[in-house]
């Protein structure tokens, strides 16, 4: 297609262009001053002004309009132009107020900055000081930029505001220009009010005629309409009684129906039970045969094991009396086998006699059967099965029939063979062959093979018979060699014979054209070829010929140089098969056979030509030749003629000839490559059958025939001849094959090719097919038609053309002469119209398009007119869209809308197109509306529609071809101005790995003007695709007029669990199949056939009778390993996935009142396209997930956990982290560095909690190509651990040097494991620093701490407990022993306090209970070191008992106070001593009103026993007075100690009344 015809035409097209609201200077939008004095010049006002006092006609009133539309169009550009530039400068101003904004935030922020690197220099804090240096530096980077940034801002506002000023200046040059066009539209407006009352009253008239004849037509309706209710309320009432009586039959055939349904289910259900029977007890054999099969291995290897000891047995005894054990033993064994093999030997002929004599005596029953019933047609062929299933068939036998059966002509013979075979042995034939040759011996046995130990060979094959067989074969090779030892003694060394060794006249024993059941014999001479005497023995004949031939051969001994001996061989055939052997002999001098072949009857077919030529004859000629078929066999057979292929005219035939003849010839060799078939199918075919054969085979071409022998016999060694006519009708080569079929199977058919060349009439055309090719309607096509001639004078011709074409098509000239031995052209044309089909049907094809027109040319003085052909395909050219209109529908001015036509090309060629004329708003692709559609072809053709602006759009598209063809497509589209506004409809995200992410930023902003009264809300909602790797961030909103709102788009590919469950689907079933092939390798290495077939069938035959379990999705756990692995597999393997969604944004107006209502032609889009691509980090702790699950730890504990990152990429990678929470209880123990490619890389990450709550962090391991997200989650609670003790553990008395121990509890009531740790005040010294001192009382002399614990820590876990014990060890004797115990779980927490107490005795003895004499001042340093003069040694203890009494009701209450004396078990004595008290001087004390109970007493060993001082107010006692008496305590134990007691008393003042 000239591509300038389509510019022009487009050019052409282009009608006037709409306004666009596009930016330009004032220069290039309004050209004032050109555009006003074209259009509105002064003279043309007075110009106008006459007219309108000459001409008061409609042309004036339009001249005014026109003049006034264009003066509005331009006044309006002018004020939209000014509006924008406006516009303009309240843009710059605005965005300058925001740049000085913004640059002094960032001077606060620079300022801010410098303050903190003061303080941080200050604090000598280096990290952060690195950190704020580098955002100074930004910061400062940014001033600068904005610095650049703001200059540019006040040039360009200056600009605006210039162009401003120049637009209100050309305002007020068109001022009065406007004033003129008010008074000219109110002068419009009052003519057109008046044009439009009278029009108003015209069509009152109108309406009211119309409403008259609408009643009018509504009456009529009216009846029309209740005639067609009652005549379809009959229909109905019709209907009904034939559904009522269709329903009653359909009920039975539903019952009936469910009938035999419930027979069916009750079939199936038995079927299925049968099966399940079935399939047990296939189960119970295979286990009993199991169990059977291992008790059988466990006997046999029973009996071994005694056989074993045996022989051992047996193998001492010999031993011990001298003898040689190993060849004793050897014997034994080989005498058993061989009494073993004759017993199996014996057995297995007994049984294979009884075998022959039950099936022979059946044979004769069922033969004396068959003679009484009478003869089938089939008859040879019941016996010959009989006896193959009654006679085994020998190992011979049996290869014999596989060397029958690979042969390539025998197929048929096989089984007749085998069955022929068989029958020979019957004892009927036996007799047969004894009448016929009459010199057979009569002394044979009836039975032959029972006794002949040459016919063991019927028998299957043992393994003791093979040992037998190699035994004799060694017996043989024995004697051969001793034969050959003797004959090379005898000859002569000097001489050696180069030939063979013996010569056999015939050299091959040939039987040829045998019959079965006659026996043939023929002598063989064999004279000795060697210089020597020689040996000749007969070895046998040959495996495959020793049951049909025999040889009789008597040895002659030694044999001279020359001299001959006789044998002959005798041939019984038995079966219809040719065999090839040799009869095999032993010499002196090495081996040497003779050949046997036995051929039998055949049928050998050949001809005496395979090619007749015809040669060269002129057309209407009749040439015969005869072809002469011999047989050379002794067989008849039938032979059949069969044409293979067509007759072929080389110059006249046309292409759809040739594809007819290549058709005829693909049938023809069917038939001949189907399997050949027996004689006795082909004898017993169907008679209607042959005849149809006959009768196709008799459908030959004219030219080429053959005479009436289609079909015929031939018999032995006799000949046939079969004529060929040849009859050439049509100038050109002729050609025909056919074939000689035969009905024996085993001669191959022979193929004889016949041709010759026919000469044609001395005119003739050169082409005889004229093929225009492909041509279309109305457009002109032309060809030479070339004429030649061969005579010696000149001739007319006379061109004609059919009657129903001539308005299609000429000849030009019509009529010529054509010169002697000369050539002629003349011109066909050819013009088809689109009445061809009506004008020549007989010639043209509708459906195909092919048209076929005969055309002659008549030469003068010749009858037979010349004939060609002219051959076109016809189509048409039209372009065929899949619609005749288009509809957009509504779309937004800030969005396309896209559909898809289809355009199809009706033409068999191909056709370029193009769309010319496209208006701007519209786009059409592919290839910008350009192409080439080939035949039939279909093309989807993408039309973009993008509003400029709101309103309809109606327009036409215009396709054009090359040929100057146009097809129209009318469209239309309304555009829509919607309230929301999309800061970008477009999101192209990079390449994404998979478990990363990208994100994105969108404004959505409402357009509606600020400052309405009455201000509504806009709702807007993003619908996002259920389970897409998008998420938008606020999906949902509201704006009012003039906001704007930030929405994140966020891209996260990840696998979805289906693909994941598939894989790991298909991961089990890879696994399972392994698994199966790796037991049936293991099994048939230890197992037989047998067993693993019934394997297979257990295996394949389930228990329960149902089929194999298929695995599905739901069986596979999320997060379960082979989840995990496939996910870990799939995410190595993953290559790369294009993602692309379109998401709506329906936006709709607040109401409370009602829910939203979306409208369709508010709503916004938002194309999302991103490719997600392999991920080059992958994480393999944590059984690949992203989350790392702390325990829930009790608070001020510490726990690492190691993640570990391999690089699954191709490149090294350098890894760095993200900055976790300083204050935070995660951090990372060990840096970043580079992984090489498959290498990993372990992160250590603490979580150190000091709250009790939950907690959340997101680590990001990022490369150069991802980054990786991992969470942190963990959960700190506060411990709660009790004591069983609370305050105080008092130890009691202790002998020094000895130890006690005390058990207290913790329990953990808390749902953590809690650590614990056991401190003692003592052992604490920095913190015994912090606190009080009065917690540790007396230590130990040797340095030690007097208290122990264990353990000194552990943990406890949930609901559990720990029992600690505390050990008291003194090492001295002092009654001031004590120290703190506390439990920590932290540093700083403590959950438990205890105070230990405990005393220490030098003796056995002790008395406690007393008051406190002194206050203690007991030192650490042992009292041998002090010196005597230094320490006081005193012989008694002081005890002071401070007794209080009380006034009740005005009567004295006796006070009380006790004395504890005990005895203190040692562990160190082994006699258990008491100790024995007494008070004396007790008489002073009771004066005073005290009384002792008991005076004295015995305490035994580990225990104490309580003293009582009683203390009664005497009467007249003074209030205040104090009563004091001492008294003496006397206690014995191991030494004897004096205690001087002080009794205080006093009455107490807060009751005395």
């Amino acid at each position: 297609m000239d591509v300038s015809d389509l510019s022009t035409s487009s050019l052409n097209s282009c009608g006037p262009r709409e306004h666009t609201d596009e930016e330009g200077t004032l220069d290039e939008n309004f050209r004032f001053e050109g555009d006003f004095s074209d259009g509105f010049d002064s003279s043309e006002w007075e110009v106008s002004d006459g007219e309108n006092k000459t001409d008061a006609g409609g042309e004036k009133q339009h001249t005014d309009k026109m003049h006034t539309m264009k003066l509005q169009k331009t006044l309006a550009q002018l004020d939209v132009f000014y509006q924008q530039k406006r516009l303009n400068v309240l843009q710059a101003k605005e965005e300058l107020n925001a740049f000085h904004l913004h640059v002094s935030e960032l001077e606060e922020q620079r300022d801010e900055i410098e303050e903190q690197i003061e303080k941080e220099k200050q604090a000598e804090n280096s990290v952060p000081l690195f950190r704020l240096r580098a955002q100074l530096k930004r910061v400062r980077a940014e001033l600068q930029a904005e610095e650049d940034l703001g200059d540019h801002l006040e040039m360009v506002l200056k600009e605006h505001e210039l162009e401003l000023c120049q637009v209100e200046v050309e305002l007020g040059r068109f001022l009065d220009l406007r004033q003129e066009l008010e008074l000219e539209e109110k002068n419009i407006q009052s003519q057109d009010q008046k044009t439009q009352k009278l029009r108003f009253q015209r069509e009152k008239r109108v309406i009211r005629g119309r409403r008259h004849k609408a009643q009018r037509d509504k009456i009529e309706r009216e009846k029309l309409l209740q005639e067609q209710m009652d005549l379809q309320k009959k229909q109905q009432e019709q209907a009904l009684a034939r559904h009522l009586k269709a329903a009653v039959y359909l009920k039975q055939t539903l019952q009936r129906m469910k009938q035999k349904e419930a027979e069916a289910e009750e079939r199936k259900k038995e079927l299925l039970k049968k099966r399940k029977t079935a399939v047990m007890a296939l189960k119970a054999s295979y286990a009993a045969t199991q169990e059977t099969m291992n008790a059988r291995k466990q006997r046999q290897k029973a009996s071994e094991q005694r056989q074993r000891e045996q022989e051992q047995l047996m193998k001492e005894w010999l031993e011990a009396r001298g003898m040689n054990s190993t060849e004793h033993l050897h014997r034994l064994k080989l005498q058993e086998r061989h009494s073993k093999r004759n017993e199996e030997f014996e057995e297995k002929r007994t049984a294979g006699q009884m075998e022959i004599v039950a099936k022979l005596l059946l044979e004769k029953n069922k033969e004396e059967k068959h003679k009484k019933a009478p003869a089938p047609i089939h008859g040879k062929k019941q016996p010959e099965k009989l006896l193959q299933s009654i006679l085994p068939s020998s190992e011979h036998t049996r290869r014999e029939e596989r060397h029958v059966m690979l042969s390539p002509r025998a197929s048929f013979v096989s089984s007749r063979s085998d069955s022929i075979s068989d029958v020979s042995f019957s004892p009927e034939c036996v007799e047969m062959k004894d009448e016929d040759d009459g010199d057979t011996s009569l002394a044979q046995p009836e039975f032959t093979g029972l006794w002949e130990h040459k016919h063991t060979d019927y028998m299957a094959p043992s393994d003791e018979n093979i040992e037998l067989e190699t035994s004799h074969t060694t017996m043989k090779t024995t004697v051969n060699k001793s034969l050959v030892s003797k004959a090379e003694k005898k000859i002569v060394k000097s001489r050696e014979s180069k030939g063979p060794l013996f010569i056999s006249k015939p050299e091959i024993v040939l039987f040829k054209d045998w019959e079965v059941g006659r026996i043939y014999k023929k002598k063989v001479t064999l004279t000795n070829a060697t210089y020597g005497t020689n040996y000749c023995k007969l070895m046998g004949v040959s495996d495959n010929v020793r049951d049909y031939v025999s040889v009789s051969f008597e040895p002659p001994g030694p044999m001279s140089a020359g001299m001959a001996c006789e044998l002959e061989a005798i041939f019984r055939p038995s079966v219809v098969v040719d065999l090839d052997g040799a009869i095999h002999f032993q010499s002196a001098t090495g081996p040497f056979s003779v050949p046997i072949k036995c051929s039998r009857k055949k049928c050998e077919m050949v001809v005496d030509q395979c090619v007749v030529d015809f040669g060269t004859h002129v057309v209407g000629q009749t040439v015969s030749r005869m072809i002469t078929m011999t047989n050379r066999g002794a067989l008849g057979t039938r032979y059949t003629l069969t044409p293979v292929s067509s007759l072929q005219q080389t110059p006249v035939f046309t292409k759809a000839d040739v594809e007819m003849s290549s058709l005829n010839e693909e049938k023809a060799e069917i038939p001949s490559e189907s399997p050949i078939r027996g004689p006795d199918e082909v004898l017993i075919a169907d008679p209607e059958s042959m005849e149809t054969k006959v009768e196709q085979s008799t459908i030959e071409p004219p030219e080429i025939s053959i005479g009436q022998a289609y079909e015929g016999e031939v018999g032995p060694f006799m000949s046939v001849r079969l004529p060929i006519i040849f009859t050439p009708t049509i100038p050109g080569e002729a050609k025909l094959d056919f074939q000689i079929t035969f009905s024996q199977a085993d001669c191959e058919p022979i193929d004889v090719s016949v041709h010759g060349v026919a000469e044609s009439a001395p005119v003739w055309v050169e082409k005889p097919n004229i093929d225009l090719k492909i041509c279309m309607y109305d457009r002109h096509y032309q060809d030479s038609i070339q004429v030649q001639s061969r005579a010696s004078t000149a001739l007319r011709l006379t061109f004609k053309v059919c009657k129903e074409m001539r308005s299609h098509m000429s000849i030009q000239p019509k009529t010529g002469l054509i010169q002697a031995k000369s050539s002629f052209t003349a011109q066909l044309k050819f013009l088809p119209r689109p009445s061809l089909y009506a004008d020549a049907k007989s010639f043209f094809n509708v459906d195909t398009g092919v048209l076929e027109v005969p055309l002659t040319v008549q030469v003068a003085d010749q009858v037979k007119p010349v004939l060609f052909t002219a051959h076109a395909v016809v189509t048409s050219s039209d372009l065929r869209f899949d619609r005749s209109e288009v509809d957009f529908g509504h779309c937004s001015i800030y969005e396309c809308v896209q559909t898809a036509v289809r355009l199809t090309n009706c033409s068999l060629l191909p056709q370029e197109f193009g769309f010319v004329g496209i208006p701007k708003f519209i786009d059409v692709q592919p290839n910008d509306g350009f192409g080439t559609l080939l035949p039939s072809q279909s093309m989807d053709i993408y039309l973009i529609f993008s509003a400029l602006k709101a309103g309809e759009h109606n327009f036409t598209l215009t396709c054009k071809t090359n040929i100057n063809r146009d097809f129209q497509l009318c469209c239309r589209a309304l555009g829509v101005q919607p309230s929301l506004k999309l800061s970008d409809s477009v999101f192209e995200f990079g390449d994404t790995a998979l478990g990363d992410r990208r994100t994105a930023v969108l404004f959505v902003e409402d357009q509606r003007p600020t400052g309405a009264p009455e201000p509504t809300e806009r709702l807007f909602t993003f619908s996002v695709p259920e389970d897409s790797d998008f998420t938008i961030t606020p999906s949902s909103g509201c704006l009012l007029p003039g906001q704007r709102r930030l929405v994140q788009v966020t891209f996260s590919p990840a696998l979805s669990n289906d693909i994941i469950k598939a894989e790991a689907l298909r991961r089990r079933d890879e696994s399972q199949s392994d698994r199966q092939h790796t037991d049936t390798d293991s099994k048939s290495k230890s197992e037989s056939p047998l067993a693993l077939m019934k394997d297979q069938i257990s295996k394949a035959t389930p228990a329960n009778g149902s089929s194999f379990h298929s695995w599905s999705a739901a069986d596979v756990q999320i997060n379960s390993s082979e989840y995990l692995s496939a996910k870990a597999s799939l995410l190595r393997s993953f290559t790369e996935r294009h993602v692309r969604h379109l998401v709506p944004c329906f936006t709709s107006t607040s109401d409370s009142t009602e829910e939203p209502r979306h409208s369709p032609h508010e709503t916004l889009y938002v194309e999302l396209r991103c490719l997600a691509v392999r991920p080059a980090l992958l994480l393999i702790s944590e059984s690949g997930h992203n989350t790392v699950h702390f325990r829930t730890l009790a608070v001020g504990q510490k726990v690492v956990k190691k993640v570990i990152i391999q690089n699954i990429s191709s490149q090294t990678l350098k890894l760095s982290s993200s900055l976790l929470d300083v204050n935070g209880p995660f951090s990372v123990l060990n840096a970043m560095r580079s992984i090489v490619p498959e290498d990993t890389h372990t992160l250590l990450i603490a979580f150190t909690p000091l709250l009790a709550k939950k907690y959340c962090e997101t680590l990001e391991v990022s490369c150069s190509q991802m980054a990786l997200e991992i969470t942190l989650l963990g959960e700190a609670v506060n411990p709660i651990i009790t004591c069983s003790h609370d305050g105080l553990l008092d130890f009691d008395w202790v002998p020094e040097n000895e130890s006690t121990s005390q058990v207290f509890r913790l329990q953990n009531v808390s749902s953590v494991d809690v650590q614990f740790s056991v401190l003692l005040e003592s052992l604490c010294p920095s913190e015994q620093k912090l606190r009080s001192t009065a917690a540790v009382g007396v230590q130990n002399y040797s340095g030690l701490s007097v208290f122990g614990v264990s353990p000194a820590g552990g943990v406890i876990s949930p609901a559990g407990a720990a029992d600690i014990t505390v050990t008291f060890h003194p090492d001295h004797h002092s009654l001031h022993y004590r120290d703190q115990l506390r439990v920590q779980i932290s540093s700083t927490q403590t959950v438990c306090k205890l105070e230990l107490r405990g005393s220490s005795c030098r003796h056995n003895m002790f008395v406690c209970g007393g008051d406190p004499v002194d206050v203690c001042c007991e030192s650490l340093i042992p009292s041998h070191i002090y010196t005597p003069g230094h320490t006081q040694h005193q012989d008694s203890k002081s005890l002071q008992l401070t007794l209080r009494s009380e006034y009740q009701e005005g009567k004295a209450i006796a006070a009380t106070r006790k004395l504890h004396i005990g005895c203190v078990y040692s562990s160190k004595t082994t006699t258990k001593k008491g100790v024995e008290f007494m008070w004396e001087n007790l008489s002073a004390v009771e004066q005073q009103g005290f009384r002792v109970t008991p005076a004295q007493g015995s305490v035994e060993a580990g225990q104490r026993r309580p003293v009582t001082v009683i203390w009664t107010p005497p009467a007249g006692l003074a209030p205040n007075a104090v009563v004091q008496a001492c008294a003496q305590l006397t206690v014995r134990g191991e030494e004897t100690e004096f205690y001087r007691v002080t009794l205080m008393a006093l009455p107490d003042e807060h009751t005395v009344l």
